[in-house]
């Protein structure tokens, strides 16, 4: 029999006793910290309904959490205000989850470090389904900000089984060419009653130096039917993934090659259309024997041209002497550096921006656009400041250059142009034909400034600042975040 055998048992039961006793207590102790929790959190609460702006009716807090968060809110948060709003108390949550204005803008952004993380396709599935949910019976925008081989046809998925409420798509994709195939499988017979606006960016095509023969404008997505207003296409959105378009008025094209038939086929087939953005488009030039194309009702021109490789691009004045449109009323030029002899007559607003023309070039502009009030440049054409305050006759007594000329807008102004603004502005109102609002960016302040110039600038005309960033089309209603034209 071993030696001290009754004492190694007593001790064996104390152990088990003490090891009882210890889980009970550490129970007790973790019912008595969720207590505390409860009562920490309960206290709170009731701290909080003292607090002024829990005396608001939830309907003005509702109204003020949807204020912030239109307001820009700083850089570095990458939580989205209402996500930060629901987790600041039970009552903002309540509120916040009750508020189905606060959900119904559900955008997703990947990049590829964020591939790298684990299950990052299954948590952004539940937040888009949660801000489905969450947006109750509203009409939700959606956009989809890819970099990577990222699968979006699940996440499309779950936003059309809501496709009656949605409003606003918009999808840039920088993607393998599966993206496109799977674009078109979740959209092609969708119906979606209230979508006003389409934004389908994807990867540029590469060219190979053919153009198509023809088009065929049947819709390729949204066969359901979607009374579209704006749309854009880029890339091989244009060739695969045409939506409908007899209701469209804006419509924006970039980087994709067209026949001249095709383009003509494309545009005349729709009847109200009344803005158009061509970014970089590869036209093919204008038959001889071929009508233009004729845009009745357009109101607003915008072509971006390429400067360093005209070859892949149609010059820009070749389109624009392809095209008639007489009720146009505003036009843009970005990136060109030839201008025909064409003349718009009823465009009153004109917008250059990195166009290096020659001095004949500038006096065909000069000559094309007869009733002009409002003029926008850059730092790439200073000398047509002088050319705008010089008398049409050899005396100097006839009127300048666009004698309705009120408002001139300069960007990035160049230390050496001052003279030539001041001159300008000086001889134009001694011939009678004054300007009335000069809108200056930063830069070109500043350096005005620097010349002791800007003082006298401002007490000569109305002087006002603008960022160089002209909304478009005017009017939009909304902040259209996938504008590309001035993208490099």
């Amino acid at each position: 029999m071993p030696l001290h055998s009754d004492e190694l048992d007593d001790t064996a039961r104390a152990i088990e006793d003490l090891e009882l006793k210890k889980a009970r207590l550490l129970r007790e102790a973790d019912e008595v910290d969720l207590e505390l929790r409860c009562a920490r959190a309960r206290h709170g609460r009731l701290l909080n309904l003292n607090a002024p702006i829990y005396k608001l009716p939830t309907e003005i807090l509702s109204d003020i959490f949807m204020l912030c968060q239109q307001s820009p809110g700083p850089k570095a948060m990458n939580v989205s205000f209402e996500v930060l709003a629901s987790h600041v108390s039970s009552m903002w949550r309540a509120v916040a989850t009750g508020t189905p204005l606060l959900w119904a803008e559900i955008v997703v952004k990947v990049r590829p470090r964020q591939l790298l993380a684990a299950k990052v396709l299954e948590r952004t599935l539940a937040r888009v389904r949660t801000y489905l949910a969450r947006s109750g019976t509203c009409r939700f925008t959606t956009a989809l900000d890819i970099v990577g081989p990222f699968k979006v046809d699940e996440i499309l998925a779950a936003a059309a089984a809501h496709a009656t409420r949605w409003l606003r798509l918009s999808i840039a994709i920088k993607n393998p060419p599966a993206a496109t195939l799977e674009l078109w499988q979740a959209l092609r017979t969708l119906h979606a009653p209230a979508l006003e606006h389409l934004s389908i960016w994807l990867t540029k095509l590469s060219l190979g130096g053919h153009l198509l023969a023809d088009t065929d404008c049947t819709p390729m997505i949204f066969r359901g039917g979607a009374p579209l207003k704006f749309v854009r296409l880029s890339g091989m959105a244009l060739g695969c993934l045409q939506p409908p378009l007899a209701h469209v008025e804006t419509l924006h094209l970039s980087g994709y090659p067209l026949s001249y038939a095709a383009f003509r086929t494309l545009l005349e087939g729709i009847p109200n259309l009344r803005h158009l953005s061509l970014h970089r488009m590869h036209i093919a030039p204008r038959p001889a024997d071929a009508p233009p194309v004729r845009l009745p009702h357009l109101r607003a021109l915008r072509v971006c041209g390429s400067l360093e490789n005209e070859a892949a691009v149609a010059q820009p004045h070749r389109t624009l002497a392809a095209l008639h449109a007489p009720l146009l009323e505003a036009l843009l030029l970005k990136d060109c550096d030839a201008f025909g002899a064409q003349a718009f007559p009823a465009v009153h607003t004109l917008a250059l921006h990195g166009c290096p023309f020659s001095a004949g070039e500038m006096c065909r502009v000069l000559r094309a656009f007869p009733a002009l009030a409002t003029f926008r440049l850059d730092e790439a054409l200073p000398d047509i400041l002088d050319l705008l305050g010089m008398a049409e006759d050899a005396d100097a007594r006839g009127a300048p250059p666009w004698p309705r000329l009120r408002d001139l807008a300069v960007t990035q102004m160049e230390s050496g142009d001052v003279g030539l603004l001041c001159d300008m502005v000086e001889r134009r109102a001694v011939l009678g034909a004054p300007l009335t609002r000069v809108l200056l960016d930063r830069r070109s302040r500043v350096v005005l400034r620097k010349k002791d110039r800007l003082e006298w600038l401002q007490k000569t005309v109305l002087v006002e600042r603008h960022d160089g960033y002209y909304p478009w089309p005017e009017g939009l209603g909304y902040e259209d975040n996938d504008e590309g034209f001035w993208d490099p």
